[in-house]
């Protein structure tokens, strides 16, 4: 059973509420292709990102104090080689994924990725085989598995071509580096983009743009809807180099 079924459709059409705002923050985007029509949104919109960040600015805290404690350094080891048998199946042994569509979790920000296997055990996102494996982790074992990704080393795949990053760096500067850091890796608790691979960033993307409830973000869904296949791809492409 998937339990956000039942209240995604009406968390949807409030989020949708909420875009015009986001707009406010990030018209230079509108430059790049065609302009969207977003309705105006309810004081709340401003209230739920103060929430988001406020909850990583916690996990923020959290982590490093575990980070700091001597002993947790075994114990972060240790539990990611026991927890991770099954994910290595599709992010890789040393968290550099080899399949398609299948994100890179080598190096992210540990508060981003300790966010993320949350809401997949308590179904804010859903995915078949990573919901159930989330469920199955206790609060430590997410601690510790965000940790232990965040200190594999992320590897560049750098595909396409100069004149692609080029283009896909323009679009990265004016839309993504506000959150994501100029380098792309991730700055108060947003997803790291560096090293990470193309094709998922340009399947995200795409979710966000269609915002089917599988990822709801509104300021994530301003920024792709603004972008052009072609736009997603070079973006796409750009960050891969990154390192």
């Amino acid at each position: 059973m998937i339990k956000h079924d039942h209240h995604n459709g009406a968390q949807s059409r409030r989020l949708l509420k909420h875009f015009t705002f986001a707009l406010l923050i990030l018209s230079p985007l509108a430059g790049l292709s065609e302009p969207i029509a977003i309705p105006e949104p309810p004081d709340q919109g401003v209230k739920l990102e103060e929430k988001d960040i406020k909850a990583r600015q916690q996990l923020a805290e959290m982590i490093d104090k575990i980070v700091k404690d001597p002993e947790a350094s075994e114990r972060i080891t240790q539990t990611g080689q026991d927890r991770t048998i099954f994910c290595n199946v599709c992010h890789g042994k040393d968290g550099n994924s080899k399949r398609s569509g299948v994100p890179n979790l080598a190096a992210q920000n540990p508060v981003y990725l300790l966010d993320q296997i949350q809401r997949f055990a308590d179904g804010r996102r859903y995915d078949r085989s990573m919901s159930s494996l989330a469920e199955s982790f206790t609060e430590e074992e997410k601690i510790m598995l965000a940790i232990y990704y965040s200190r594999m080393e992320a590897k560049p795949s750098g595909i396409g071509d100069p004149e692609q990053w080029a283009r896909g760096k323009k679009v990265y500067d004016i839309g993504c580096a506000q959150c994501h850091g100029e380098n792309g890796r991730g700055e108060k608790g947003y997803a790291r983009l560096a090293s990470q691979k193309a094709d998922y960033v340009v399947k995200m993307l795409k979710e966000f743009k269609s915002y089917t409830g599988r990822r709801a973000n509104p300021w994530m869904t301003v920024v792709a809807a603004s972008l052009s296949d072609e736009e997603m791809a070079a973006v796409a492409a750009y960050v891969s180099t990154l390192q």
